[in-house]
């Protein structure tokens, strides 16, 4: 064989080769890449069940508060309702009970109404003494 032969059958291998070495790196930079894009997508996908759970969580504790603070109203009306009836069964038989409430003392009574229903800084501490006849008297003195 000639030699013009042997160097155009070696450049044709050293060509083969080369674009071998060539195609296995284009691949697998694009292998690299892809495989980033997939991890990029895992992570996401994590990220945001991650984010549902935690608004589900604070879903359910809110839905469990308001179940909580609606057992409370209840509880409150059914107490005022009850202490609504005591009153009425605790004045029945007395005469001062069928006379008209002076004017005066009528406003101021709402007027306190209005104060308590407004109050939001110590809404619990006008519960505190539901029922509590013995603090009635020094607690609410200026409305007698």
């Amino acid at each position: 064989m000639k030699l013009s032969y042997k160097l155009v059958i070696s450049a044709f291998f050293v060509t083969v080769i080369g674009s071998f070495i060539w195609s296995a790196n284009h691949y697998y930079s694009k292998y690299q890449y892809e495989k980033k894009r997939a991890d990029e997508a895992v992570q996401n996908a994590k990220l945001a069940t991650a984010i549902t759970n935690n608004v589900l969580q604070s879903l359910q504790i809110v839905n469990t508060v308001l179940e909580a603070n609606q057992h409370a109203k209840q509880q409150i009306a059914l107490e005022s309702q009850r202490t609504q009836e005591d009153i009425k069964m605790a004045v029945a038989d007395d005469d001062c009970a069928s006379r008209p409430v002076p004017a005066a003392a009528a406003d101021r009574l709402r007027k306190y109404a209005d104060s308590l229903r407004n109050s939001t800084s110590n809404s619990a501490s006008s519960y505190s003494d539901f029922g509590n006849t013995s603090t009635a008297h020094t607690r609410y003195s200026d409305l007698w």
